[in-house]
């Protein structure tokens, strides 16, 4: 993209460029965060632990995970922005599926 004055702008293409980079990033993990709580699920199920349990126990994980990050961050428990909420609901929906699963 040029400017009045001739020269070359290109944040538009960088920008276009590090969404792109931070959505397949996004993918990438929240593929493997559910993949990872899909073994977690089958591995307790198959131990003979309830759905009760197995929904505190990640609860717990996602907890000192995000104080973790909150701690490095210096945000509060969730930031303020309800990923924290989010993340834990959409694990708990999972979670709930692959228990459920034979």
């Amino acid at each position: 993209m040029s400017t009045e004055d001739g020269s070359t702008n290109a944040l538009p293409e960088e920008l276009e460029r590090a969404l792109r980079r931070a959505t397949e990033r996004t993918l990438s993990s929240l593929t493997s965060l559910r993949k990872a709580v899909r073994q977690h699920v089958r591995t307790e199920r198959d131990r003979g632990v309830t759905f009760s349990e197995i929904d505190l126990d990640l609860r717990a994980l996602i907890a000192r995970a995000q104080e973790g990050i909150s701690q490095t961050d210096g945000d509060g428990a969730d930031g303020g922005d309800g990923h924290h909420d989010a993340l834990t609901a959409q694990v708990i929906k999972w979670s709930e599926g692959f228990y459920k699963r034979n």
